[in-house]
């Protein structure tokens, strides 16, 4: 049956199509009201993000003033360039300015460490308010690359990054005069303020990531949150944006993230807020979005479940019932529903199924006797057109004055009429087939001695299956009239009998294959061509007579469980194919009881 032209598919169809404007609306809802949340939790924080960032870049942007004002206001760094180095004036003078670089970093309370370094006498000073140690080594290891960076080039405002491995900061250095380098450095944590932002939760926070995607300052986001906030970067234009990430069961945790890239340095402040956090109070828009697919499945399952026990299954048990009565299980009888339409529908149809079991009982009766008369009218035309045959045979024998073949073929034609008195029975054995062809060929060969011969090759335990007599017959002489032209080399006639399992349904019958095959000229192409497409059936009164007589009668008594295939071999000559059921006598009169629909 179609299920798009059924009804349960018109119902379901129907019943979506009346919830989905609800549906819609409550979807449509949610997503709106969503919308609003995001675009107010990301206008607050980008609000707190953007002070904060404008307030470090504001303390970058004093600070390179300051460094480079350095070297025009301040009278120490400008007397260390005259005066000698390891001298009492300059170690004094050193000291003024580290005094003034802890006096300065107070002020700027961004600032980790301001330096001045000697390049001429590869003298550090640094004054920090952290650990000494590493920020010496740091400015140590970052210096030469600074250098390199200003040599023969105008100072630029930018600030570079140097990691530190567990520690990173940002570094900027100015020229002071060809001797001496002034700098500042600042801790990437000191610019990085997650307490500003709201909704962060407990799986949020702000983050500084490189422009390789890497993490700059400390962060409350682990790692993979680090990273697929990264691999958003290029988007920081738009006001915010909405990722996912992939949880290790295989769920989607959706993010809110926020950024502005610096200008200052080649860094972006990123900030991601957990959207779980954020929707925390809009619970029942959240439940809303999730258990709308449920409810709509809900919805349908129940008004499925109703309308089968009411409709489906009562119409299902009618389809059934029609069903088993095409297949010809006249003594059907449904039980009667409790809906008084359907109880009206049922009980008319038993009444129905009851008349055409009387009715086909009377029609297959007189199916059985016009079957009967139309197969023995079918079987007595082969005999008078093979017996004009072998009086022509005879007659032209005679002619000849070969008494002896007349004499010998006198005794076959005996015995081929005594076969013809058994042809009347509606089936006879294949040998006894077999041997009213011999004597059909034996009288062949007494025509054209040393030049026609033939070979028997049946499967042993083939002789007791039945076939309709004089099925084989007519394509022997056939072959005979239309194979055995212009030869110079014995004419060969092969039949051959096999027995094989049906690939249809090899349970129910095996099939007897008979082929008849001889080394003659063969068929010709549109004969082949019109014998394959069995133009033979329409023409039964003209010169396929033989052919026609044979297949009518299979169709009348086997129907489509019998054929015939025509070909030509590769070595040459024709082949002829029949195939029927393989069935004994007893097997044949219990078999195809049931008249045969011809069309």
């Amino acid at each position: 049956m179609n299920f798009i032209r059924s009804l349960r598919f018109k119902f379901i169809v129907g019943l979506t199509l009346i919830m989905m404007p609800l549906f819609m609306l409550l979807y449509y809802n949610n997503v709106y009201a969503m919308k609003v949340v995001r675009d107010q939790v990301s206008l607050t924080n980008m609000n707190h993000l953007a002070k904060s960032v404008e307030q470090n870049e504001r303390v970058l942007q004093e600070t390179n003033r300051y460094l480079y004002s350095l070297g025009e206001r301040d009278p120490d760094i400008i007397s260390l360039f005259f005066l000698k180095y390891g001298s009492g004036d300059y170690i004094i003078a050193k000291q003024r300015i580290m005094n003034k670089f802890m006096t300065d970093i107070g002020f700027y309370n961004l600032i980790d460490s301001f330096f001045l370094y000697d390049a001429v006498n590869d003298d550090l000073l640094l004054a920090t308010s952290g650990n000494y140690d590493v920020k010496m080594s740091i400015v140590q290891e970052s210096m030469p690359v600074q250098m390199q960076q200003l040599e023969g080039e105008i100072q630029k405002p930018e600030w570079s990054i140097v990691r530190g491995g567990t520690w990173n900061a940002l570094v900027k250095t100015v020229r002071i005069n060809a001797q001496f380098y002034a700098g500042a450095l600042v801790d990437m944590n000191a610019l990085n303020h997650p307490e500003q932002f709201t909704e962060s939760g407990d799986r949020g926070g702000a983050v500084i990531v490189g422009a390789d995607g890497g993490a700059l300052s400390d962060s409350a986001l682990n790692s993979a949150q680090i990273k697929l906030a990264a691999a958003h970067i290029t988007g920081l234009n738009n006001p915010y944006q909405v990722i996912s990430e992939v949880t290790s069961i295989g769920s989607a945790r959706q993010y809110l993230m926020l950024g502005i890239p610096s200008a200052m340095s080649e860094m972006n402040y990123v900030v991601l807020l957990p959207e779980e956090d954020m929707m925390r109070n809009l619970p029942f828009f959240q439940q809303i979005i999730r258990l709308l697919p449920i409810g709509a499945a809900v919805i349908l399952i129940t008004a499925m479940i109703f309308l089968r026990q009411l409709l489906f299954r009562p119409m299902n048990v009618l389809i059934r019932g029609m069903r088993r009565v095409s297949r010809g299980e006249l003594d059907v009888r449904l039980e009667t529903p409790s809906s008084s339409e359907l109880e009206f529908v049922t009980h008319s149809f038993n009444q129905m199924t009851s008349e055409i079991q009387h009715l086909k009982i009377d029609v297959y009766e007189e199916q059985l006797r016009t079957r009967e008369a139309e197969f023995k009218q079918l079987q007595m035309q082969i005999n008078p057109h093979f017996y004009l045959n072998s009086l022509n045979i005879i007659h032209s024998l005679a002619s000849l004055q070969k008494h002896e073949l007349v004499q010998q073929m006198a005794g076959h034609l005996a015995d081929y009429f005594r076969f013809s008195l058994r042809a009347g029975k509606r089936v006879i054995r294949l040998d006894e087939e077999l041997e009213h062809i011999s004597h059909y060929l034996e009288i062949q060969k007494l025509r054209f001695p040393n030049k026609l011969d033939f070979v028997l090759d049946v499967e042993p335990d083939l002789g007791h299956y039945v076939l309709p007599p004089l099925t084989i017959q007519p394509f022997v002489e056939n072959a005979i009239i239309h194979g055995f032209q212009r030869r110079t080399e014995p004419f060969v006639i092969r039949i051959t009998a096999r027995k094989s399992k049906t690939l249809s349904d090899p349970e129910l019958f095996s099939v007897l294959q008979i082929s008849i095959t001889d080394n003659g000229v063969g068929f010709e192409q549109d004969i082949l061509e019109r014998l394959q497409q069995g133009q033979y059936a329409e023409d039964p009164g003209g010169q396929h007579i033989g052919i026609w007589n044979v297949i009518h009668r299979l169709l009348v008594k086997y129907g489509e469980h019998a054929g015939l295939q025509f070909s030509n071999q590769t070595e040459g000559g024709a082949a002829v194919h029949i195939h029927m059921p393989a069935q004994t006598e007893e097997e044949e009169g219990r078999a195809y009881a049931e008249p045969v629909d011809r069309g």
